[in-house]
C-alpha cells in the first residue's frame, strides 16, 4: 500500500493537474469492479466484521467474510491508494484478518456461533495490530469496539492473536512505531487550558464526520442522492473530481492517508497549513462516500493532527508535537467513540507514554462531545445497516455505502 501511494505521488509530483484524470477514473473504475467482480468489498470492512459477530447463520457470515471478498478488498484498496483516495488500510486489514480466521475455522473444526465469534474477534485484533504495529490498540479495539464487553475466553484469544501479529511484524520489520518516535511533552501550565478546548472541538468535528457517514442522504442535495443510488459509478466519478479539486487546493497534501504530514507534525514539529484539517476532512468524506474500499482510521488520525496544530498556529507557545497528539486523540475518539482505543493507538503509534494523561483526557472529552451530535458510534450504526441488508429488511443497498434516497 505504501508503494501504491508512492506511485501516485511519483506520477503527480509537479503534475498535479493529472489528478483531475486519475482520481475520477480511478474511483469510478474501483466502484465498477466492486459492483461487478467483488460485491461486498466496498467500504471500511470493520462494519462488515462487526455485523458478522451478530449473525447466527454461517452462510450469512461467509457472505461478508469470504476469501473472495478478502482478495477483492486487498486488490481494490491498493487501487484506491494508487488513485490518491484519502483512505486507510486498517479497515481492510480487519476484514481480511476476520475473513482469514473465518476460513480457517472451517478447516477441521465443528462450526458454532461461539467459535466463529471468537475467530472474528481474534482476526479484528490481528488486523489493527498489523495495520499500525500497535498490539495494545488492537486488543482494546477488539474488546471495546467489536465485542462491546469483556469475556475471559474472548480476551485470551484476542490477546494471543494481537501478540502473534505483533511478533510477526517485529520479525519482519523490527520495532518501528507507525509515526516514529515522538518527544512531545506538555509541562503543566496555562497551555493545559487549551487541552479541553482542543478535545471538544475535535470531538464535535469527529461526531459530525461520523454522522455524515451514517446518514449521508440527509446532508446531500436530492439530485446527488439520486445519482449515488441509481448511478454509483457516475457518483464515484463526481467524488473523484471533488477529491482532485481538494488535492489541488492543498497542493497534494490531502491525498492517501497524509502519513507524511502527520508524521512530520508529530515527530519534527512541522506545522501543516492551517486549512489542512478541513480539507483532509472533506477529502476523506468524499473518498469513503464514493463507495470504494478503504478505512477511515488513518485519515482521521491525520485530520486530528490538523485540528490540534491549528492551536499552534493561533496560540503562541502551544507546542506543535504535543497538540498534534492531543488533537489526534480528540478527533479520532470523536469519530469512533472508543476512548480506550484512541488513547492506546495514539500512544503506541508515537511511542510516547509521557503524553498519556493529556491524550487520555482528550480521548474522553472527544468521545463525550461527539455523542452530542452522533448518538450511535459510527461502526455500530453501519454494522446495523449491513445486518438489515443481510436480513432483507428495507434499507439502502450496502454498495451505496449508506446513501439513502430522500
Amino acid at each position: 500500500m505504501t508503494r501504491a501511494s508512492a506511485l501516485f505521488a511519483h506520477v503527480t509530483t509537479h503534475r498535479l493537474w493529472l489528478t483531475l484524470l486519475l482520481c475520477p477514473i480511478g474511483l469510478a473504475g474501483i466502484v465498477f469492479l466492486t459492483r461487478t467482480v467483488f460485491p461486498g468489498a466496498q467500504g471500511s470492512g470493520i462494519p462488515q466484521a462487526m455485523a458478522a459477530l451478530s449473525m447466527q447463520n454461517p452462510t450469512d457470515i461467509d457472505t461478508v467474510l469470504s476469501l473472495r471478498i478478502a482478495v477483492g478488498k486487498f486488490l481494490l484498496t491498493l487501487a484506491g491508494f494508487a488513485a490518491g483516495a484519502s483512505i486507510g488500510k486498517e479497515g481492510p486489514t480487519v476484514q481480511i484478518g476476520c475473513a482469514a480466521m473465518n476460513v480457517c475455522g472451517r478447516l477441521g473444526l465443528e462450526r458454532s456461533h461461539a467459535l466463529q465469534r471468537l475467530l472474528i474477534l481474534a482476526g479484528g485484533a490481528a488486523g489493527i495490530t498489523c495495520a499500525f504495529n500497535a498490539p495494545i490498540a488492537g486488543i482494546l479495539f477488539a474488546i471495546e469496539e467489536m465485542a462491546g464487553s469483556f469475556d475471559d475466553r474472548q480476551a485470551r484469544s484476542i490477546i494471543l492473536a494481537a501478540f502473534a501479529s505483533g511478533i510477526t511484524l517485529l520479525l519482519l520489520l523490527g520495532y518501528q512505531p507507525y509515526f516514529g518516535f515522538s518527544r512531545a511533552m506538555l509541562p503543566l501550565g496555562l497551555v493545559w487550558l487549551l487541552v479541553p478546548l482542543c478535545a471538544v472541538i475535535g470531538g464535535v468535528a469527529g461526531g459530525i464526520f461520523a454522522q455524515v457517514l451514517v446518514t449521508p442522504a440527509r446532508f446531500m442535495p436530492a439530485p446527488v442522492n439520486r445519482l449515488a443510488k441509481h448511478h454509483p459509478v457516475g457518483f464515484a466519478l463526481l467524488c473523484g473530481f471533488v477529491l482532485a479539486a481538494l488535492g489541488l487546493i492543498s497542493h497534494g497534501q490531502v491525498f492517501d492517508a497524509s502519513y507524511g504530514a502527520a508524521r512530520d507534525a508529530l515527530t519534527k514539529g512541522t506545522l501543516p497549513p492551517i486549512d489542512f484539517a478541513p480539507l483532509k476532512f472533506l477529502a476523506t468524506l468524499v473518498s469513503y462516500l464514493s463507495g470504494i474500499p478503504g478505512g477511515i482510521f488513518a485519515p482521521s488520525l491525520a485530520v486530528g493532527v490538523g485540528v490540534g496544530t491549528i492551536f499552534s498556529h493561533l496560540v503562541p507557545g502551544a507546542p506543535v508535537t504535543a497538540f498534534a497528539m492531543v488533537g489526534m486523540a480528540g478527533y479520532f475518539s470523536g469519530v469512533v467513540q472508543s476512548p480506550l482505543t484512541a488513547t492506546a493507538i495514539v500512544i503506541e503509534m508515537t511511542s510516547n507514554p509521557a503524553m498519556t494523561v493529556p491524550v487520555g483526557i482528550a480521548a474522553i472529552l472527544g468521545t463525550m462531545a461527539s455523542r452530542l451530535v452522533c448518538k450511535e458510534p459510527v461502526y455500530h450504526a453501519m454494522a446495523h445497516q449491513f445486518l438489515r441488508v443481510i436480513e432483507h429488511k428495507p434499507v439502502a443497498d450496502p454498495n451505496t455505502a449508506g446513501v439513502r434516497p430522500e
